[in-house]
């Protein structure tokens, strides 16, 4: 049985991993494959998995932007590809649609991609037919932006934004993902589904949700809709499934310095391990993310503002709310419906500082213009889930309410928080803008050149299919009013299912309605072009709407921003390694006790060395190794959820290794290993060298 046999296969902590599987029907894998058919093979179908994991030490995470830095890895991270095209018309009817474990996609990764991909497809994959995405877990590397502002979000101890040794695994994963999806086209079949999944997350952000004049048109503050859309070989067998929920992958806390894909990265890897072991096939199951810019998981995190707390146990957030999903997709598994319709996409960049909204799009407002790009006073706050605690600063902070000595707000009189606004205005005064309306600017983001002006918009049908990529972190109500106009103009067409595509192609900060900016809290604080902004990506995607529904073009009147050829502030790699004349490398620091239970950890410590020497991608920095007849068999990776690998320097330049598994229920009774492969580098030659050390064996009962 399908979701009986689930928890065996999901990679658990503990039996809180199966929360919920017990509720939902039991499912025979044959009847899921049976319903899920499709009258004929319509499509060419294709998927790819690769590793884009970076350095897994001394380097800047993205996502909180609290300086956190990367002190080992948790789960790896990857970018999945899955390509679609029309039997008939496969080459100028194709599309290709790529999910990253990423916090956000940049303009700097989708240009060398394309580049990438031209030198080795010609014109086949493109900048309107490519769309890249990230699920926006807020636990992985930071540092592939050319943007100034996304550096500065991405620095480490030592105040550097960049990694070219990130972006380049990134790019290169991406690639790969994508020549695997190619590879493996096939004829195949697709089918939908969708379905509520209620009381999983919350609006953070109420008060400006409330601001909308429509907001009680709906029985829910957040998009609960969960869509699937999975793809079958000719034959019924599952070859890969797309999944988009609205949720910020933020179980994992802002003191957590692991590499993580987070609550996606757990459902997207239950999903494929079990898919895998019933089927012995490559299926690739992308978790990905849509209008979530102010929705959050009801069950917060470790270190969540009073009102979300979340447990204090980090991993058991990420369970919850990985498992959550899981089970929701599991239950869509056999629902779809066939996918009918042709293949079609729409593209273009825009320039939206001083970009001209139409009347027709600012709700009786008349014509507008976009202003220059800048983060208001309450971005500096932080959100109601994760606040700043800036003395002085808070959400809400508008340019009729702002004093130095907060006498209107009163919500910090202090002499401290006096001070700081007071410093804040050294800062800011000469860089007001009207434009901005109701937004005090902190920082002039676009006249310091930290941003990109031109932004990516894209607009991609796959049949009765739409996907809205939005380069940016809708939120709630700002995807409900772009899934209703775009529907408007494609329901002729016979779209009746449109999802937003949101963190896609590049990223430009939060995206809120006209009444959501007005109360300026974090999200419109951080809506970069001022209160029209959601108006004018509306009035975008319906003309992008409108010339797929006549079989139009789309004019492309301006190049797309390329900063590739600066320099950036990057951190010193390694110079060399260092350890005890009396220690060999992959020697045993510590030594796992003789015998554990299910729910224990084992710990382990090594000599070893820096990460950064060779990332082992597609590889691991550790094997738990089960004894099977005699014969060690690989039993956990790096790349499984109940597996931690740590990096300690010591001294100038030793490294201490630990390598913790967290034992799962699942975990069969027998004799058991820790391995760690690293690889040193020599400060005399510059050589490097791989190592291997095993610990002792030890028991699990």
């Amino acid at each position: 049985m399908l979701l009986t046999s689930l928890c065996t296969a999901t990679l658990a902590l503990n039996s809180v991993a199966c929360h919920n599987v017990s509720a939902l029907k039991e499912m025979p894998t044959s009847q899921a494959v049976s319903s899920a058919k499709s009258t004929e093979s319509n499509y060419l179908v294709g998927v790819g998995k690769a590793d884009i994991t970076g350095p897994a030490a001394e380097t800047g995470m993205f996502g909180y932007a609290a300086k956190q830095m990367v002190t080992g890895l948790n789960d790896r991270l990857y970018s999945r590809a899955f390509i679609i095209a029309e039997v008939d018309n496969p080459e100028s009817k194709r599309v290709v649609y790529v999910s990253t474990d990423l916090g956000a996609m940049f303009t700097s990764v989708k240009l060398e991609v394309i580049k990438r991909l031209h030198t080795e497809y010609g014109a086949l994959y493109r900048e309107d037919n490519v769309m890249l995405t990230a699920t926006h877990t807020h636990v992985g590397n930071g540092g592939f932006s050319h943007q100034k502002l996304y550096q500065i979000a991405s620095q480490d101890d030592t105040l550097a934004g960049y990694s070219q040794q990130t972006f380049e695994a990134i790019v290169d994963g991406i690639v790969r993902s994508i020549k695997q999806a190619h590879n493996s086209l096939t004829p195949g079949k697709l089918s939908l589904a969708q379905g509520k999944l209620v009381q999983a997350t919350r609006n953070r952000s109420l008060p400006a949700y409330y601001a909308n004049p429509d907001a009680k048109d709906s029985d829910s503050t957040v998009n609960e809709v969960m869509t699937q859309l999975r793809l079958n070989k000719a034959d019924d067998s599952p070859l890969g499934l797309i999944n988009w929920f609205a949720i910020h992958p933020t179980s994992f806390s802002n003191k957590f310095t692991h590499l993580s894909a987070d609550n996606k990265g757990y459902a997207q890897l239950g999903i494929e391990a079990k898919v895998k072991q019933e089927n012995n096939s490559n299926f690739v199951a992308a978790f990905a993310n849509t209008d979530e810019g102010d929705v959050v998981a009801s069950g917060g995190n470790a270190y969540s503002a009073p009102g979300f707390e979340g447990s204090r146990n980090e991993w058991q957030n990420v369970i919850r709310d990985g498992s959550l999903q899981l089970n929701k997709a599991i239950d869509l598994w056999d629902k779809g419906q066939p996918v009918t319709g042709s293949i079609d996409t729409r593209a273009r960049w825009v320039d939206l500082q001083g970009y001209e909204v139409e009347a027709q799009y600012t709700q009786g407002a008349g014509p507008q213009k976009l202003c220059a790009p800048a983060r208001g006073y309450s971005f500096a706050a932080g959100a109601e889930n994760g606040p700043s605690n800036i003395t002085g600063i808070y959400e809400g902070m508008t340019r009729d309410s702002l004093r130095l000595t907060d006498s209107l707000n009163k919500v910090d009189t202090s002499v401290l928080g006096t001070a700081t606004r007071s410093a804040f205005g050294i800062v800011s005064t000469g860089n007001q803008d009207k434009c901005q309306a109701e937004k005090p600017v902190l920082l002039p983001t676009g006249s310091w050149g930290w941003v990109n002006n031109e932004q990516p918009v894209q607009l991609m049908r796959i049949g009765n299919l739409a996907l809205i990529a939005i380069p940016g972190e809708p939120t709630t109500m700002v995807g409900r009013h772009l899934r209703q106009a775009v529907s408007n103009q494609l329901a002729p067409t016979g779209v009746n299912t449109l999802v937003i595509a949101g963190l896609a192609n590049n990223y430009s900060g939060y995206i809120t309605t006209r009444a959501e900016y007005a109360k300026q809290h974090y999200e419109g604080a951080s809506t970069e072009f001022g209160p029209y902004q959601a108006n004018a990506y509306l009035q975008q995607y319906v003309q992008l709407a409108q010339a797929m529904r006549e079989g139009k073009p789309i004019r492309n009147e301006i190049a797309p921003p390329d900063r590739s050829h600066k320099s950036f502030a990057e951190r010193p790699g390694v110079s060399f390694d260092d350890k005890p004349v009396n220690q060999q490398w992959g020697e045993v620091l510590q030594q796992p006790n003789p015998s554990y239970s299910k729910g224990n950890t084992v710990s382990v410590v090594f000599r070893g060395a820096h990460p950064k020497n060779n990332l082992r991608t597609e590889d691991s920095f550790l094997i738990v190794q089960q004894l099977n007849h005699g014969s060690w068999i690989d039993y956990k990776k790096d790349s499984d959820f109940d597996t931690t690998y740590s990096w300690q320097r010591e001294k100038l330049a030793y490294s201490k290794i630990t390598i913790d598994w967290r034992i799962g229920q699942d975990t069969a009774p027998g004799t058991y290993r820790i391995v760690h492969q690293g690889d040193w580098k020599n400060g005399w030659d510059g050589s490097i060298t791989p190592y291997t050390g095993e610990s002792n064996s030890f028991q699990v009962r």
